[in-house]
């Protein structure tokens, strides 16, 4: 269903009449990170989808873009560098710089398999880069498994051998409920739009529930002081130690 929502409003994205607005304010952070990256490193994007990182990085660098093949051509329908297996990963040990891992993690199935693959391929002071949902919605099914908190990431961290070096909760309370509300509300109504629902009459409504809710977070957000309490996800860097 989010799939469909997500074609649907496809032509108001970057605007406050989507539904997920609030959450473009958090990818300046993600930016910084891959701007942050050394020229000349080899990068491994892990679930690369589109290879959209490639126009944040340095131009330089050796890019890798990885996917599961039934994920690539059925879900996303996009062609990545390689295909592959992140919990078996095609590729020689200690060999990469700097793995990234957007909105991955959760769909895979062993977590504590996954990070020791990606510790496994990184060269020693290597940098794994993550972003991943907390209050988020279930998403591309049957494939959505976990969540994790800042304390959870940190164990996490410890026992696949990596040091937790930033860990950024993403969205302040009163964002991540609007976003919730305002995902809730569109998959709503949608529904009753399928179900041909007198109620769906409604939808004409919707876009100005969305924009209103969506400046009025956003207001309240710039007069309140920073708050992990409830964030919608987690950008993180972990860092593979020096032996």
């Amino acid at each position: 269903m989010l799939k469909r929502i997500r074609r649907i409003l496809r032509p108001v994205a970057g605007t406050p009449f989507h539904p997920q607005w609030l959450i473009r304010g958090g990818r300046s952070k993600l930016f910084s990170y891959l701007r942050s990256i050394e020229e000349r490193k080899i990068i491994l994007d892990i679930g690369c989808f589109d290879k959209w990182p490639k126009a944040y990085i340095p131009t330089n660098c050796s890019y890798i873009g990885l996917d599961y093949y039934e994920t690539a051509r059925n879900l996303y329908d996009s062609v990545p560098d390689v295909y592959g297996d992140a919990l078996k990963l095609p590729i020689k040990s200690e060999t990469i710089n700097t793995v990234l891992l957007f909105d991955v993690l959760e769909h895979i199935s062993d977590t504590e398999v996954l990070l020791s693959e990606v510790c496994r391929v990184l060269e020693s002071d290597g940098m794994l880069i993550l972003q991943v949902p907390f209050l988020y919605p279930l998403h591309d099914e049957p494939r959505d498994y976990v969540r994790f908190t800042s304390h959870g990431f940190k164990e996490l961290a410890i026992r696949n051998g990596f040091i937790v070096e930033e860990c950024n909760a993403m969205g302040h309370p009163i964002e991540t409920s609007t976003l919730l509300i305002n995902i809730a509300f569109s998959k709503t109504i949608l529904g009753w739009m399928k179900d041909k629902n007198p109620a769906a009459v409604l939808v004409i409504l919707l876009p100005v529930f969305v924009l209103l809710s969506n400046l009025l977070a956003r207001l309240f957000t710039m007069l309140s002081n920073e708050d992990p309490f409830m964030p919608y996800s987690y950008q993180l860097i972990f860092r593979k130690p020096v032996l």
